[in-house]
Formats: C-alpha cells, structure tokens, sequence
C-alpha cells in the first residue's frame, strides 16, 4: 500500500556563548611608551565564526571528492568515530551530490564534556544538511543532524555525534551504495540489488506519459528512487515504525523557514514487499508514488481522498482490467454487505482497514473522471492546495464550487454508483 510522508524540520535559534574578554600583558613584559596602544590580543576561538567555516569544508570535501579534507574535520583521536567517518566518506563518494551544504541551527556548551572529549571547549550543535543530486534536483534535500564539536590544539574538529535521536537517516550510512539512471530517474540502491533498480527504472521512465495524461500541473518530471536493503532500513530511512503493509513511500521535506516550500522528493522503496512484484503491479505502485511527487507542491490540506485517490486513479488509468480487479477490497465490502456508503476520511487511511479507503478514494476519483471530466478532478484538487486539513464544511464547499453539488450529495451518488460497479 502506497502512502505519503513529509519530514518537517523546524529551524532553531544559533545560542553561543559569550567569547571571554582581552588578557593583561604577561609578567615581565617591557614597561609600554607613554601614549603607546595596548598590543592587540591574539584572535581567541569563536565558535559563531569557526564552526561554519569547518562545516563548510566538510561539505565541499564531499562534493570535490576529496578524503583528506573531509577527515581533516574530524578529531582523530577519536578512534572508533574516526574509523566510522572514513566508512561514511568511502560510501558517499558513489552518491552523484551536485551540492552540499550545512547549516548550524543549534548550538549550546557541553560545559560538563570537556574532560571526556580532553577538549579547551565543546558545542554540541543541531545542524540542517542540504544537497542535491546531480541532474535531478530543482530543489534540495533538507536533512537534520547532530554534532559534537571541539576545540582541540589543532582546531575545532568534530569529535562525534550529538543527539542521534532526531537524526535523519541516509542510505549511504548502512552501506555502499551504486546508482542507474536514466535521462530524468535516478535510482540508488545497494549492491546485489541491480535487477530491481533497472526494473524500477524501466518503470519510472514509462510512468512520466502516465502522468502527463492525468495532471497538468508544473513538477519537476523527474525522480530520485532510493532502494534500501529491507523493510528495517526502509523504515529508518523515513522514520516509520512499521511498513509491512506498505509497499513504497513518497517522502520530502519541509523548508525550515516561514514559506513551508516542499523540497527534494524522494521515492523509498520497501524492498521487502516489492522485490517479488510483477511488472504490472510494479508499474502501478511506481505511476502512484511518482503521481505524489507530481502533486505534491500543493502542500498538506488536500484530503487523502483525493492525494491517495487521484494517485490511484492517474496509475490505474491505462490498466484495462475490470473495476471489481482494480478495486477489489472495496467490491468485496459491498459484496459482503459491508459498505457504508460514506467518504473515508483521512484516518481511514491510516486505520486496520486501509486497504477500503484507499479503493474507496480511487473509486471516487474515477467517479468524478467519469462524470464530470478529468478537468475536474484536476479542479477539485487544486481546490484544497494548502497547508490547513479540509474539515467537512471545506469538503462541502470545495464540491458545490468545483462539481456543483453538495457534499452529501456527492457521496450519494458516488455510493450508487459504486455499488452498480460491484
């Protein structure tokens, strides 16, 4: 089962301390001329200016390629971290980053750290990472991190990891990976995954006529498609708990600032369920997901009816098999006498019974295809574009301005129709 997450990233304030004041001169120092200036003392440590300016050539050490300069940032005295970050170097340099830059967002002392990390001062420190790949990306990938910095004779290094906890995962950190691409896909995936990464390729290229029959709307018309191992990775990778009735996911993330712009989509694929899928059924799930990516820039209020709906519908649209085939679990829920009659909402979708609302958005959006023209539904949906969840009232409006019906209406003869499907 398809679904759809977005990854918000809330921007934080820089918090740094105070730099300490100027030193007397030493004992012993030469009596200064009268009228003379005081020798300027030596530029002390500042981390408001020097932390950026490390991460900064951490980030052009991973796009230029080069090992020494990456490693240069890291403090290795610490042993096993050090080891760890030459592992992360050697996997990053398969990823084709076009960009890559960070961004301290927090930053407070760990004054009770100094003796552990043998350091003059230690920051721990919330850091914003954004990148893109190569030929791919219009917008960038926006991920979250921690650090441990200190200050060290050498200079200011990156002694470790912060708090892990609310670190973004990327696939290149359980593994090497390789990457296949074509004019506008992407995919990256892991070694010994190649026949499916040319399978999802060969899928996504033939997906863009699909979608073009279906939304008109502006989008990239490109696809990053990441393949990790299994469903565990799968799950770390967007910070889920449990996809194993989830197939693949469409995930971006949220600009930290005031505007709320969707960037860097990524499809994730849930390994564990798709490698055993035919082609159709591969088809399918991959003209969905990209379809999310296609609609995804009018943000998080249209209701799932219509995100999870009108995705089912664009990959459904050139599959010729019978409604009762398409839409099997909802067939089978008025067959059984089990069908309501009503609209899902989105906890529906989210419910033990998924598998129904999903059916039940498709059926409606091919309804509405059917009778009113697919103009429409391309209407309804632009309808809801925003960031505020629709409420019912929304709902009933959003219907009467775009079909001319009320929403109790709608589903009424929605519900009919349906029901003659069956």
């Amino acid at each position: 089962m398809a679904a759809l997450l977005a990854v918000a990233l809330v921007a934080a304030i820089l918090l740094v301390r105070p730099g300490p004041a100027g030193t007397a001169a030493p004992p012993g120092s030469p009596p200064r001329a009268a009228g003379s200036a005081r020798p300027s003392a030596p530029a002390l440590p500042d981390p408001r200016t020097d932390l950026p300016k490390l991460l900064a050539k951490r980030a052009k050490a991973i796009v230029g390629d080069d090992r020494m300069a990456f490693l240069s940032t890291v403090d290795r005295r610490q042993k096993r971290w050090y080891r760890e970050q030459s592992t992360q170097f050697a996997r990053m340099r398969t990823v084709p980053f076009s960009t890559f830059a960070y961004r301290i967002v927090a930053l407070r002392a760990g004054t009770g750290l100094k003796r552990r990390y043998d350091a003059d001062q230690v920051y721990l420190g919330q850091v914003e990472a954004r990148y893109r790949f190569t030929g791919q990306d219009a917008s960038p990938v926006l991920t979250r991190h921690s650090f441990t910095f200190v200050l060290i004779p050498a200079g200011w290094r990156i002694a470790g990891p912060g708090d892990k906890r609310r670190d973004d995962v990327e696939i290149w950190e359980s593994g090497p990976v390789r990457t296949v691409r074509s004019a506008r896909t992407l995919i990256v995936y892991h070694p010994g995954d190649e026949a499916l990464a040319r399978r999802l390729l060969t899928v996504a290229d033939r997906a863009y006529g699909q979608i073009a029959a279906a939304w008109t709307g502006k989008w990239e018309r490109k696809a990053v498609i990441l393949v990790p191992r299994d469903q565990e990775e799968a799950e770390d990778l967007v910070g889920a708990r449990d996809l194993s009735r989830v197939a693949a996911l469409a995930s971006s993330s949220v600009e930290s600032d005031q505007s709320g712009r969707i960037l860097g989509n990524r499809i994730v694929i849930n390994t564990t369920n798709v490698v055993s899928y035919r082609p159709l059924d591969l088809q399918v799930l991959i003209t969905h997901e990209m379809t999310h990516v296609a609609t995804r820039t009018l943000g998080d209020g249209v209701p799932l009816l219509l995100v999870e709906g009108f995705a089912d519908w664009s990959a459904l649209m050139p599959v010729k098999l019978p409604f009762a085939v398409t839409r099997a679990a909802l067939v089978q829920q008025v067959r059984s006498g089990h069908f309501d009659g009503e609209l899902p909402g989105d906890r529906e979708f989210r419910g033990s019974n998924a598998a129904v609302a999903y059916d039940e958005g498709s059926a409606f959006c091919l309804w509405v295809a059917r009778t009113f023209g697919a103009a429409k539904l391309r209407a309804l949906y632009q309808e809801f574009a925003g960031s505020s969840p629709a409420s019912r009232d929304d709902l009933d409006h959003g219907f009467r301005d775009v079909l001319g019906l009320s929403r109790r209406t709608v589903e009424r003869r929605w519900a009919a129709w349906v029901r003659q499907q069956a």
